[in-house]
């Protein structure tokens, strides 16, 4: 399974085994190595390193001294690419020190035979080993790899690694169904990239009872290893449960079809429409325990947001830098009021008053702060923006009318002529009454508005209710009275699974996907911003973000959140049943949309509200992240709609050809846009704004017209326009998530993102 590295990594553990025949790295070549001990071992003609592999060497040489340093350093003296073994260093540091350990005795036992008696290919065994790791084999996947390699020559087949012998030997024909079945199962768990669960279940579900002993037994003589106890190998959980079923049916029973997402008809064929009288029912099921925890003082960002919902990174500063000194200083003077209420002593309560009062002083400073930053902006605030854009628009239909009275032709005759004049006067005094109105209603709602801000009260009592749901049979915690720099609803929730929906969880799901490790690591970063699967919060104008990304249903209800549900839908209606459809949650063309248990249906913004407002709605959401069938669902969605679609998209550029005439072509992203660091911040743009895509096409489009390059050269000039795509990215993103992608360690050279 692929290995998600978040480098900056702790270093590697020393571990004190010794190390077979592995000369340093940097021992000179001598005379003795003429011939070498195999093609991996062969000698190379100088070459100048390349700055990848210079600095690689200068990592390795940080690590602490052993046979993991040993091995790397090694393997990048020429048995592995730099970007292999730079891959393989970066998972080695995420293992634990015992799994660090193993590692360190399984190389060292590199090159021996079944009668521990040492051969010349130990290097090639250990540049196997450490390509694997690369490949993302761990724990007993690497274990299994080495005892299959140990002591055989690299010619032999079985010490081959190709992460694509897996798919050739599913097209490979045998002579029986119980041939085909063994090589089948063989080819979805020798595939290093990871176990193909539903190559699994395909062969073990769709074969008659009768012939699995036999099957088994061919697959044992194919690999040494029984099939049950690959199974318990390679899978976990529900999917080794549903594996051993497979395999244990009686000979009465008739082959079953895969359960996969994949049958999407069939399951929305089975799958029908929960009635509204089923929907109260399942909704009454759930559970629900409230535990009042008290009022709390806090920074009023309630206020705040609904003066100025919208949220821009170039403002200075932007909202979040802006707010964060008030919640800091409401905090504080939490504190020092939990000092005087607890003092004991006349010295120690004075002492606690005097804080107090300064404490109360900060917080009315950081007040007047976010009061001088809200009329700065008062020109986002919505009502006002609506009454400005009246005003625009009757501007509009005056200056049009005047200019059809201008053009307009005046009749000879005298009536006529007055007939017209008098039909213009009324017309343009209308336009102007309808100007004067809107003008005048501009200023009333400004005036209201200058005086919300100049009212803002800094610090305010919030009530506080934890809610304890359990959704068929799944857990949830969540709270209301959340208080960031964009809450927008003190009665709003945010909260999750307590079970099955860690950060671990997040890495382990991203490793079953098959996706690359690159877009692995983004998906990562981006979730350590956003939350993990079964994450909502209710509080901002998303009015419910949900997942590992935090898809939102937006201001209409019509958000990415209400994409991914028709997708879900499309593709395993069942599942959105199981989750979503039972509960009365349906989505349309237009947005999501509510069944209550009394038949009564919202749509749009009324059912993204009932949402956002009801403990059980948003629990629902929250307990479907939880499952590990949704958590793949979410995974797959976003990596085609927040990296895949981005990196597909075509720019309509215009450069000029190598005579300097204008030429017009179509360039995709991904042929410019090709760093690791590029890619994630896109994404995370993408995310995070919904603007990662938009930014960079339009930097790219500057960028060739401004340079005047060949777009039908794009190879020689993507790394500079790389640098400005970057750099206008950077300026649209929030200074926060920059930093944590930058300390995730994303590579900027051109080509580090590989697919």
């Amino acid at each position: 399974m692929v290995k998600v590295t978040r480098p900056p990594a702790p270093r590697l553990a020393k571990v004190d085994v010794p190390v077979t025949q592995t000369p340093p790295a940097s021992a000179p070549a001598t005379s003795a190595r003429a011939r070498p001990d195999s093609s991996m071992d062969a000698p190379r003609a100088p070459v100048s390193k390349a700055p990848v592999q210079q600095k690689l060497e200068q990592q390795l040489a940080t690590l602490a001294e052993g046979p993991i340093r040993q091995a790397l350093q090694h393997a990048l003296s020429g048995a592995l690419p730099a970007p292999t073994v730079g891959a393989a260093g970066r998972a080695i540091s995420g293992f634990s020190p015992a799994q660090q350990k193993e590692l360190a005795t399984l190389l060292s036992k590199a090159g021996l035979s079944a009668t521990a008696s040492p051969r010349a290919d130990a290097s090639a065994e250990r540049a196997f080993l450490l390509g694997a790791i690369a490949g993302g084999a761990t724990g007993a996947t690497l274990k299994r790899l080495a005892e299959q390699i140990r002591g055989r020559p690299p010619g032999n087949q079985a010490f081959a690694f190709n992460p694509m012998a897996g798919a050739a030997s599913k097209s490979k024909a045998t002579s029986s169904p119980v041939d085909t079945a063994a090589a089948k199962l063989k080819a979805a768990m020798d595939d290093i990239w990871g176990t193909d669960e539903a190559a699994v279940f395909e062969a073990l579900e769709g074969m008659d009872a009768a012939l699995l002993p036999q099957v088994a037994q061919k697959y044992e003589k194919l690999t040494g290893t029984s099939l049950r106890d690959a199974l318990a190998l390679e899978l976990e959980g529900p999917d080794l449960k549903r594996a051993l079923a497979a395999l244990d049916r009686p000979v009465s029973a008739a082959p079953t079809a895969p359960a996969a997402p994949v049958q999407a008809t069939a399951k929305a064929a089975a799958a029908g429409k929960t009635s509204a009288a089923d929907v109260q029912k399942n909704l009454d099921s759930i559970k629900v325990t409230t535990h009042d925890e008290g009022t709390f003082k806090r920074g009023n960002a309630v206020e705040l947001n609904l003066l100025i919902p919208i949220n821009v990174a170039t403002w200075k500063p932007p909202k979040a830098k802006l707010y964060n000194p008030l919640k800091a200083a409401v905090k504080a003077r939490n504190e020092a009021q939990q000092a005087v209420d607890t003092a004991k002593t006349d010295t120690a309560k004075k002492a606690a008053q005097t804080r107090l009062e300064a404490a109360d002083k900060k917080v009315v400073a950081e007040g007047e702060k976010v009061k001088a930053w809200l009329k700065t902006h008062i020109g986002s605030n919505p009502e006002l923006q609506r009454a400005s854009a009246d005003v625009k628009k009757a501007e509009t239909a005056l200056n049009t009318l005047k200019a059809q009275h201008q053009k307009a032709k005046v009749p000879k005759d005298p009536l006529a002529a007055e007939t017209l004049k008098n039909a213009q006067k009324t017309a343009l005094e209308a336009a102007n009454t309808r100007l004067t109105t809107a003008q005048a209603n501009e200023k009333s709602v400004k005036a209201a508005v200058l005086a919300r801000m100049e009212a803002y009260q800094p610090m305010v009592d919030v009530p506080q209710l934890r809610s304890d749901v359990t959704v068929g049979g799944t857990t949830i915690r969540m709270r209301d009275g959340r208080e960031t720099a964009y809450t927008n609803s003190w009665k709003a929730v945010d909260g999750g699974a307590l079970k099955g929906d860690s950060r671990a969880d997040v890495d382990t799901q991203l490793e079953k996907s098959g996706i690359s490790e690159d877009r692995q690591k983004i998906l990562s970063s981006i979730s350590g911003l956003e939350g993990t699967f079964s994450k909502v919060n209710t509080w901002d104008i998303g009015r419910v973000s949900w997942g590992f990304t935090q898809w939102t249903l937006g201001k209409s209800g019509n958000g990415t959140l209400a994409d991914f549900m028709r997708g879900l839908k499309k593709s395993d209606a069942a599942l959105y049943e199981k989750h979503f459809g039972k509960y009365g949650l349906d989505i349309d063309d237009k947005g999501v949309v509510l069944t209550r248990g009394d038949g009564t249906v919202l749509k749009g913004v009324a059912a993204a509200e009932a949402i956002r407002t009801d403990v059980k709605l948003a629990a629902i959401f929250m307990a479907a992240g939880g499952d590990p069938e949704l958590q793949q669902a979410q995974i797959k969605f976003a990596n085609q709609g927040k990296i895949s679609n981005l990196r597909n998209q075509s720019v309509s550029v215009t450069g000029k050809d190598a005579k300097g005439a204008a030429v017009k072509a179509q360039v995709q992203l991904k042929d410019v846009l090709t760093s690791e660091y590029g890619n994630a911040i896109m994404t995370d743009l993408a995310v995070n704004a919904g603007s990662g895509g938009r930014k960079a096409a339009a930097a790219l489009k500057k960028y060739v017209s401004d340079k005047g390059v060949d777009p039908a050269k794009v190879k020689d000039w993507a790394a500079d326009a790389e640098k400005a795509i970057i750099a206008s990215l950077e300026q649209a993103s929030r200074s926060e998530r920059l930093a944590h992608h930058t300390e995730a360690g994303f590579s900027k050279e051109p080509g580090s993102f590989t697919d």
